[in-house]
């Protein structure tokens, strides 16, 4: 059976390949041929991209995703609208007429808050992580003193411990998931644990090591380099006698560093440097999270002010009365005035909003206001 599609798609792919990294072009050639499939089970009588009409084909394509998660679903509608802009603004003979996709087809995507490990029971998290002394309690406690995520952490090369002063020391982390290189900056007690890592290491049993493991830190006294889910099962172990219904798992160590950094009024563009965020998207849940946890004492401690406790039954004089009367006409500007307290008041409350849904609907009504506010002004 021919393959109608096939050389579209490996044209559109060698077009690309320069350009993007290896992963996005495999993510991309897979999606593409998904839809093929699906073309195929469906509307076998479609043999070119040409011939693709919003309904039924498109539709029914979308209907075919509402299992996936909608971030992923997203990335699939992206991805194919993409496909089809390109190959029409090229003019290829496959081009599809436009307008097949739009940001409508787009689902809302879930927010999910940072999950920081309370403070007692990240306590007892590290006390139940140094008690044990092994290599692997180790590994961990340097994902909580760091902020790693887990496979930075596997990937830390044996010299990633730098010194840049007398007793200033920095971790290198190697390029990872964001596809750069950032610095730590370490305090004496997590350089102690890093020289100790290092030390185990030097003991380890006599076992010749793979060449593509020599140069790694984090091998344990067996010469072995240990995988994502041992260190989960590891974790789950060393937790497993802390009396609690919280899920205790390794990224959740991140998690509580980071809120930890935000809570000490770290600056956003630190600690998302720290944390190797590409965007501030995704620093900005912790700096909300730290906001939260601001209004929530704020509002425990303002009780206990005993100055306001003492005032609060006295009644508030009365308001003089002026001695000229009010103006009958308020003026042009005070329309003006008056949307713009409000637009003060909303602003506020969208950023102590603890629902990030809530905050991004207030965003978008504060917009609109502002723009009618210089309607008005134009008008006035």
């Amino acid at each position: 059976m021919r393959d109608y599609f096939q050389p579209t798609i490996q044209r559109y792919l060698r077009r690309w390949r320069p350009t993007v990294r290896p992963a996005t072009i495999e993510s991309k050639h897979c999606i593409l041929r998904r839809f093929v499939a699906y073309l195929r089970e469906h509307h076998p009588q479609v043999h070119h991209f040409s011939q693709l009409q919003r309904h039924p084909h498109i539709e029914g394509w979308i209907e075919q995703s509402l299992y996936l998660k909608p971030v992923t679903r997203n990335g699939y509608i992206r991805t194919l609208r993409l496909f089809f802009e390109d190959i029409i603004r090229w003019q290829w003979t496959q081009a599809p007429p436009p307008g097949l996709l739009s940001n409508a087809d787009l689902a809302p995507e879930e927010v999910c808050l940072p999950r920081p490990l309370p403070p007692e029971l990240d306590q007892a998290v590290q006390k139940a992580f140094i008690e044990a002394g092994t290599f692997a309690s180790m590994a961990l406690l340097l994902l909580r003193y760091t902020g790693m995520r887990l496979g930075e952490m596997r990937a830390l090369p044996l010299n990633a411990l730098e010194s840049s002063g007398s007793d200033v020391f920095s971790l290198r982390v190697p390029v990872g998931k964001t596809h750069s290189q950032r610095l730590i900056p370490l305090d004496e007690r997590t350089v102690e644990l890093i020289r100790r890592i290092i030390a185990q290491r030097a003991c380890r049993q006599k076992r010749r090591l793979p060449p593509r493991l020599r140069r790694l830190m984090m091998i344990d006294h067996f010469g072995r380099h240990l995988g994502n889910a041992r260190y989960n099962c590891i974790i789950k172990e060393l937790t497993a006698h802390i009396d609690t219904t919280e899920r205790i798992y390794c990224h959740r160590l991140r998690h509580t560093f980071a809120t930890e950094m935000a809570r000490a009024g770290m600056p956003m563009p630190a600690l998302m440097k720290l944390l190797g965020h590409k965007t501030p998207k995704m620093t900005m849940r912790y700096v909300q999270v730290a906001q939260v946890d601001v209004r929530q004492a704020y509002d425990q401690a303002l009780p206990q002010l005993d100055v306001i406790r003492s005032v609060a039954d006295c009644a508030l004089p009365s308001l003089p009365v002026p001695s000229t009367p009010l103006p009958a006409d308020p003026g042009p500007h005070q329309p003006l005035n008056l949307l713009s307290t409000v637009i003060d008041r909303l602003e506020s409350l969208r950023r102590d909003a603890p629902d990030p849904a809530h905050a991004k609907q207030l965003q978008r009504f504060i917009k609109r206001m502002r723009k009618a506010g210089f309607d008005l002004k134009e008008i006035l």
